[in-house]
């Protein structure tokens, strides 16, 4: 629905003369304004919002074929929308916020939006109510019910599909930290593996047929024989904001350790591996099973092979990394 007054999380920017040359090298035609957004939006989110007449051109309302120039202002309105879960109070643990994104740190033991039981998905409808954000809730990430760290929430569809452009080019990382069982010998590797539900419809396989799926690993540390600590989701969070847009490569991670679990979980006699891992994909129960199929499932993790611990199995969304919609800047928010 259209609106006349401007919100603090709404789009305003003015043309410049390199908007317009960067859509003129594409077109070399007269500049309009559907054009020009597509190289900055993805199209789908913007169709929906001239449909809803929430583009403005200098304070009017715009559609994709109005001609622009520089220095015309551009004001994209977020949409209004209801809440579309029922808001139950929780304690979120919030690790970064902006207009677009809100960032938690998941607690083990709890779903992110499953059906008929109270998950992740209320408290973050009840934070949105007590804070005026009428919007749907829209997970950018999931996690397992036992996997804890960093859950994102886009507060748009612009956001979200913005941001899930990032994921699907890679320049959205998601990294996590996990201890699995035995020693794994080879200090870095890609795991690219073929994935698909099993036909007990509860498990996930590496089957010809499936998906191709990346998980890159890096050893962190090897435990020969020794009760492992279960401390993976216990570490200081810390939201950190680069200048640059440095892509992170496994060579350039701290290998320290100091972010993983040691819990009272006694591992096989083989002793148990710390690993940082790096999901380029986002399979259902990707890195349990690409470990499991290697031979080393998550510690604790039964369902893939692991002995029993008593104890959950050890995976955190430790850090992810983005470029910020709005400013451009490369931000990195770590659990």
């Amino acid at each position: 629905m259209a609106r006349k007054t401007h919100r603090p999380d709404d789009i305003l920017w003015t043309i410049s003369t390199s908007d317009i040359e960067t859509e003129q090298s594409i077109s070399k035609d007269i500049v309009t304004l559907g054009p020009l957004l597509d190289t900055k939006y993805p199209r789908k989110a913007m169709v929906k919002l001239f449909d809803e007449k929430l583009v403005h051109v200098n304070d009017h309302k715009a559609t994709p074929h109005v001609e622009v120039t520089v220095g015309d202002e551009i004001w994209i309105a977020m949409a209004k929308e209801k809440i579309d879960h029922e808001p139950i109070a929780m304690d979120l643990h919030i690790l970064y916020e902006d207009e677009d994104l809100l960032i938690l740190d998941k607690p083990a033991g709890l779903t992110v939006n499953s059906k008929g039981q109270v998950s992740l998905a209320n408290g973050v409808a009840h934070y949105f109510k007590e804070n005026g954000i009428k919007r749907k809730i829209r997970f950018l990430n999931r996690l397992d019910r036992d996997t804890t760290g960093c859950i994102v929430i886009a507060k748009s569809g612009l956001a979200q599909s913005l941001y899930q452009q990032q994921m699907d080019d890679n320049t959205f990382e998601k990294w996590y930290m996990a201890v699995v069982e035995g020693i794994i010998d080879t200090d870095e590797n890609s795991l690219v593996l073929p994935m698909a539900k099993s036909i007990d419809g509860v498990h996930y396989e590496v089957n010809p047929k499936g998906k191709e799926t990346r998980t890159d690993y890096s050893v962190l540390c090897r435990h020969q024989s020794q009760p492992v600590d279960n401390s993976v989701n216990k570490s200081k969070n810390s939201v950190d904001i680069a200048s640059k847009n440095v892509d992170i490569e496994l060579s350039d991670v701290d290998k320290s350790g100091q972010n993983v679990d040691k819990s009272v979980y006694n591992s096989r006699k083989s002793g148990y591996t710390e690993v940082l891992v790096r999901l380029y994909t986002g399979k259902t129960h990707q890195i349990r099973v690409a470990f499991s199929h290697i031979g080393h499932p998550l510690v604790g993790d039964t369902l893939y092979g692991a002995q029993p611990t008593g104890q959950p199995f050890q995976l955190r969304a430790q850090k992810v990394v983005f470029t910020h919609m709005r400013t451009g800047e490369r931000i990195t928010v770590t659990a």
